[in-house]
C-alpha cells in the first residue's frame, strides 16, 4: 500500500475542526492500547510471580479493543491510510486523473454507505447501554460499565461516517474538474 496523503476536505474552517477531532480520538485510541497493554502485562506478572491474574482481563481487553479499532478509524480515513486498492486507484490516476479520482469517490462513497447502515444500528445499543446499565467483566469479581466501550465505537464510526461523505465530495468534485493533483 502506497502512504496515505490527507487530501483537502471541503467547508474549510470546520473540517479542520473535524481533522482534530479525529486526532483526539486517535490518541484517546493509543492511550487505550497503552493501557490493554500495561492490563495484559500485570495479568502475566500476576499470574506468573504471585499466582494471582488481574480479574476479568480477557473480557476487559475483548470491549477495549474494538473500540480502539473504532477510536482510530476516523484519523485512518483522514489520513488517508484506510484499506483500498491504492495499486489500482494509482494507476487509474496516472492514466487518467478523473478515473482515479472517480474511483476513489466511489469507494468512499461506499464506505458512508456502510457507515451510515452501522451507526443506524448502533444507536439503540448506546441508548440502551445507557439505560439499562449494562456491564462488562465477571459478577461478583470485577464489572464496570459496557457504556464507555459502546460510546468509543458510536463515536469513531459516527466521525468516520463524517469524514467518508466528505472525502467523498471532494474527490467527486476532482473527478469532475478532472484535477491532476492526488
Amino acid at each position: 500500500m502506497s502512504e496515505g496523503t490527507a487530501i483537502e476536505l471541503p467547508l474549510g474552517w470546520l473540517a479542520r475542526g473535524i481533522s482534530a477531532l479525529a486526532f483526539a480520538l486517535a490518541f484517546l485510541g493509543g492511550l487505550g492500547t497503552v493501557g490493554i497493554m500495561v492490563l495484559i502485562n500485570a495479568d502475566v506478572i500476576g499470574r506468573g510471580a504471585f499466582g494471582t491474574p488481574v480479574p476479568a482481563t480477557a473480557e476487559l481487553v475483548s470491549a477495549a479493543i474494538v473500540s480502539i479499532v473504532f477510536l482510530q478509524l476516523p484519523y485512518a480515513i483522514r489520513a488517508g491510510r484506510a484499506i483500498r486498492s491504492d495499486m489500482l486507484i494509482d494507476s487509474l490516476r496516472r492514466r487518467g486523473p478523473r478515473w482515479g479520482h472517480g474511483l476513489d469517490a466511489i469507494h468512499h462513497l461506499v464506505g458512508t454507505v456502510m457507515l451510515t447502515i452501522l451507526v443506524y444500528y448502533l444507536w439503540p445499543q448506546l441508548v440502551t447501554t445507557l439505560t439499562q446499565e449494562r456491564t462488562v467483566g465477571l459478577y461478583g469479581v470485577f464489572i464496570m460499565p459496557r457504556w464507555p466501550f459502546t460510546l468509543a465505537v458510536f463515536s469513531g464510526a459516527a466521525l468516520a461516517t463524517v469524514l467518508y461523505g466528505l472525502l467523498t465530495i471532494a474527490y467527486a468534485t476532482r473527478a469532475i474538474r478532472g484535477e491532476v493533483r492526488p
